[in-house]
């Protein structure tokens, strides 16, 4: 038995346990070398907080209690376990600031109280192996199977519906294009009928227009969707070189035109055809700005003249011409779209399905008149090296395609290179399957240049690359001043292949006539060399921005990401589950009392040792 006394003893002086102890010149503030250090104790018998007794500190010892720590706080879990802080101070009193901190030490206080007292060994042991082995089927999930359940996700959110993810990247161009035109410049058309001197040619420009694309009326009848396109440009004068008042210098196409078109009637019609270019303004060349010649337009009196006669086989739309007169912000212009929107099989997606309601052009015969390829601005994913990709221009009635070249990195991204090749614009020479782009009674071009006539009233003009790049030399042999350069004049999309995410692109084409000697026509009865007169140059350009471009990066990074965060996983759930094991082997829980050997048992192990040595 214990005596009062003993009792009482124990109550002076409990069984102090020290859970840590650390410096923080944060908590009590001071200069030079002053600084506080704070020990965290608990006791199981002491029920009331020992007052520190200092006739320096005396006016410390309302904070030092802790108001609301200790007997009169909610931290209990078997019984009331009060704290007991002990500060030692090495600084000089009239530094000391440590009111303001109260806060913060008073929170740190019941975290650990709450981390270190409130659970049993039992439950200790629950909580770190369940938290160890959660860790552990996490890792393992990410490790295994995320990658592929990532991108299965991800290519999930590509198909285009009113509420998709891939809708508002779609509907309007997310990426600022521009359209670029490159005029050329007849510098000595006086010479036309001048033996030794061929036509020459500058090149003027560029002249730079944003582009910009918002899709209107749309129609879903899943997997496919319909739509107008409303182009809007905008002059940028930034990235030109030149101004829309520049003048230029061409042939002149509509008389060119319509002595080409009268050769295949009889003598008579076609000197009634002399007779009205002589007198209703022909000639063999004609001047206006760029302005006029791209956008604003310009009155020709030849087109009037057309047009009133409102002949069926001569639908001239108007007596003022452009090359994109009234087609800036026209919906129209292009006529309707109807694409796949990736639903059921986003192999599919973007492909143009039809185009002004019907699936054939009616440009070209067989499978060449068909619609075909994607119209830029939607591709799809999962993309094969082995298979080129296909552009629809509609201002030529055809597609255009491009072949993978080589592998490239844009900004930590790896992409293929698609670029056009001589068999781009193939008429059968390289390839019979393109042969039907020839044009029935006419003849055809050789490889590089495309009978352009179905799109042109059936007038004598010609699409190729730039300056004739990747052609036959007897494109330029009567002409100076076109200078073909691999570099500068091909076509090319660098786009991503997993998700079909073009990063840059530049498509470009040059549009041509062709001027021949006509006995039949004054204007060209005395032309030196036939010739192809280049008009212009149209290229299409953008490359993706650097938000577009980080979104991209962290979707394609989601599964290394996944799998990185798996591993990390692992490593916390291994570690747990190994110190469980430790601690628990060790008897080194909180609060666990190493067991003791049973006092009978230790005197009978004493007794067979003994027993043993006597032997």
């Amino acid at each position: 038995m214990k005596s009062k006394s003993d009792m009482a003893s124990e109550l002076r002086a409990p069984q102090v346990k020290e859970i840590f102890s650390f410096r923080s010149p944060e908590l009590l503030s001071g200069t030079g070398t002053n600084r506080s250090v704070v020990n965290i104790f608990t006791t199981d018998n002491a029920y009331k907080f020992h007052q520190i007794k200092n006739k320096n500190y005396n006016r410390f010892m309302p904070f030092l209690a802790f108001r609301g720590v200790g007997a009169e706080s909610n931290l209990t879990l078997n019984k009331l376990k009060p704290l007991l802080i002990l500060i030692s101070y090495n600084f000089r009193p009239k530094y000391i600031n440590i009111a303001k901190n109260c806060g913060f030490l008073l929170s740190l206080i019941r975290s650990v109280a709450m981390c270190c007292n409130c659970c049993s060994v039992r439950q200790q042991k629950i909580w770190v192996f369940a938290l160890g082995g959660l860790a552990l089927v996490l890792g393992i999930v990410l490790v295994a199977a995320w990658p592929s359940l990532s991108r299965q996700w991800i290519l999930g959110m590509l198909p285009l519906a009113p509420d998709s993810f891939m809708y508002k990247r779609w509907v309007a161009t997310p990426m600022q294009l521009y359209s670029t035109f490159y005029l050329f410049n007849w510098t000595n058309p006086e010479d036309l009928n001048t033996e030794g001197v061929k036509p020459n040619f500058e090149q003027l420009g560029p002249y730079t227009f944003s582009d910009y694309k918002v899709k209107e009326d749309l129609e879903w009848d899943q997997p496919e969707v319909t739509y107008y396109g409303r182009r809007t440009w905008h002059f940028v004068p930034d990235k030109s070189n030149g101004s829309l008042e520049d003048v230029v210098v061409t042939p002149d196409f509509p008389a060119v035109t319509a002595s080409f078109l009268s050769r295949k009637y009889r003598r008579v019609l076609r000197k009634v055809m002399n007779f009205a270019l002589n007198r209703e303004g022909g000639s063999t060349f004609i001047r206006q700005t760029a302005g006029e010649s791209l956008f604003d337009g310009y009155y020709n009196e030849l087109l009037d003249f057309v047009e009133q006669l409102h002949s069926p086989l001569l639908p001239v739309p108007s007596g003022t011409f452009g090359w994109l007169y009234q087609r800036n912000q026209s919906k129209t212009a292009e006529g309707n779209f109807t694409i796949h929107t990736g639903r059921g099989d986003r192999s599919r997606m973007g492909d143009l399905l039809l185009w002004k309601g019907t699936n054939h052009t009616g440009y070209y015969s067989g499978e060449c008149g068909k619609v075909n390829g994607s119209t830029g601005e939607l591709w799809s994913p999962q993309r094969q090296w082995d298979r080129p990709t296909s552009i629809f221009i509609p201002d030529t009635g055809r597609f255009l395609n491009l072949y993978p070249t080589e592998n490239v990195t844009v900004d930590g991204i790896d992409a293929w290179r698609y670029v056009s090749t001589e068999l781009t614009l193939d008429n059968g020479q390289l390839s019979p399957d393109t042969k039907c782009f020839c044009v029935g009674q006419r003849e055809c071009p050789l490889n590089g240049v495309l009978d352009f006539s179905p799109a042109t009233y059936h007038g004598p003009f010609y699409m190729s690359h730039p300056h004739f790049h990747m052609t036959d030399g007897m494109f330029r042999e009567n002409t100076t001043g076109l200078q073909p350069n691999a570099s500068e004049h091909s076509m090319y999309v660098i786009m991503e292949p997993t998700l079909g995410a073009p990063l840059k692109l530049r498509g470009q084409l040059m549009i041509s006539v062709r001027v021949v000697r006509d006995e039949a026509i004054d204007f060209f009865k005395d032309v030196a060399y036939d010739h192809y007169a280049p008009l212009f140059t149209l290229v299409l350009h953008g490359e993706m921005d650097d938000n577009l471009r980080s979104s991209l990066k962290l979707a394609l990074n989601v599964p290394q990401i996944g799998q990185y965060t798996g591993i990390a996983f692992l490593l916390v759930g291994l570690t747990m589950v190994a110190v469980g094991v430790y601690v628990s082997r060790n008897h080194k829980w909180h609060n666990e009392q190493r067991p003791e050997p049973i006092e009978g048992v230790k005197a009978n192990n004493k007794q067979v040792d003994a027993t043993r040595g006597n032997r």
